[in-house]
């Protein structure tokens, strides 16, 4: 119980670590779009729309001549291409709807990392196979697979309006392609009902004894 102690006490540091690294970035995001709808509403034609800036992958056309950049330890220039861009696009309706579900999604999500920490902390206290543990992890992985949905579902949204509304010269879209790891999501899924479904068959030990 000594080890599941320490890797609970590590996957705890590793969770509160990434949160708030991300909630970081994600601020500085938020802060420079605001920035930016402020110039822009402040400008003589501001536009009706404040535009989204969504990543997208490309590939250079046949034809496209690609730009160089100098290497100073081989003293030439090298081609280079460019696999990813970030542009700007009015968001749609249904992006502006899910984006609000996304909202709830992610306040679950709190929850979930709530629920998981309670777990770490009662496997460390040997308290392991219990209903409760049953409980929160299902909060956590269920509102994690929530959210992946939901941001799956955005990220083809705004792809489906790039298509339509951005021209790079030069450059083709490449096709959808989702960001979350659905491998993983499955495998954490499994693996919350496999210790659902052991939970149960040793409540039901318990009680034949």
């Amino acid at each position: 119980m000594k080890k599941f102690r320490i890797l609970g006490i590590l996957a705890m540091l590793v969770i509160v670590g990434d949160f708030v690294i991300s909630f970081t970035a994600g601020w500085q995001e938020e802060r420079d779009s605001f920035l930016a709808g402020c110039k822009s509403a402040r400008a003589e034609s501001p536009s009706l729309y404040t535009p989204e800036a969504v990543p997208v992958e490309v590939r250079p056309l046949e034809t496209t001549n690609l730009d160089s950049l100098h290497n100073s330890i081989m003293n030439e220039n090298l081609p280079y291409k460019i696999d990813k861009v970030s542009v700007a696009i009015v968001p749609s309706t249904w992006s502006s709807i899910v984006f609000c579900f996304g909202a709830f999604a992610a306040l679950a999500i709190l929850a979930g990392i709530y629920c998981l920490i309670r777990v770490l902390i009662s496997i460390s206290k040997r308290n392991v196979f219990t209903h409760d543990n049953v409980v929160r992890m299902r909060v956590f992985t269920y509102s994690l697979l929530a959210f992946s949905i939901l941001n799956a579902l955005m990220e083809w949204l705004n792809y489906i309006e790039v298509v339509k509304q951005v021209s790079l010269p030069g450059y083709e879209i490449k096709g959808f392609s989702m960001s979350a790891d659905w491998v993983s999501l499955m495998v954490i899924v499994l693996f919350t009902e496999i210790f659902a479904v052991g939970v149960k068959m040793k409540e039901e030990q318990d009680l034949t004894i």
